[in-house]
């Protein structure tokens, strides 16, 4: 079985047809705030939105630790055509006992319904199966983020658990349900051999 430590020697570059996705650096702090200063965005969250560009300074710092920590990895995903950050994905909350994951991302609101997390994503999962070994992956969303249903669904996710209030959203002051989803390292593997 593949190690999951071993994705932490070196930052792996994925290609996809349209995107590059590389490790988050400082200077793409002024983009993430961009993006996550978006109420639209971070909708589903459950934090605000940013409201400084050193916050967006310090989310990149966080990042970068936990790579280093081997916590997690959270890629920037680049338009190729225009050489800019439209967003970020990855893997965090590792299980190394159970070989599992969670996954995280966030997407510009001017890329939203145009395939880049679908696109994105398969390439991040084919990391995490192929190179890291994972058995299976995670995601957590707001069970009104249709958006993110239906990316987790065209990947081949599939909901295996609800949690009724579970989740504290500071922003509106209430408790919020979770939908769970997840996939197998066997259920990826058939996909991507059709």
């Amino acid at each position: 079985m593949t190690d999951i430590n071993s994705i932490f020697a070196a930052f792996p570059v994925l290609e996809t047809p349209r995107f590059v996705l590389r490790a988050v650096v400082p200077e793409d702090a002024p983009a993430i705030f961009q993006i996550m200063r978006n109420p639209e965005v971070l909708r589903y969250f459950g934090r605000p939105p940013m409201a400084t560009l050193a916050e967006a300074a310090e989310h990149v710092a966080r990042l970068d630790q936990a790579f280093r920590e081997q916590e997690g990895i959270r890629w920037a995903i680049v338009d190729r055509a225009q050489d800019q950050l439209i967003g970020t994905c990855g893997f965090w909350r590792l299980i190394r006992a159970h070989f599992r994951a969670e996954i995280g991302y966030e997407l510009a609101q001017e890329w939203w319904g145009q395939g880049v997390m679908t696109e994105a994503l398969a390439a991040m999962l084919w990391v995490g199966f192929a190179q890291m070994g994972l058995h299976s992956v995670e995601a957590q969303i707001h069970p009104a983020n249709i958006g993110s249903r239906r990316v987790l669904e065209k990947l081949g996710f599939v909901q295996e658990g609800y949690f009724r209030e579970n989740y504290y959203e500071p922003a509106e002051s209430q408790f919020t349900d979770t939908v769970v989803f997840s996939l197998l390292q066997r259920d990826w593997a058939q996909r991507a051999a059709q």
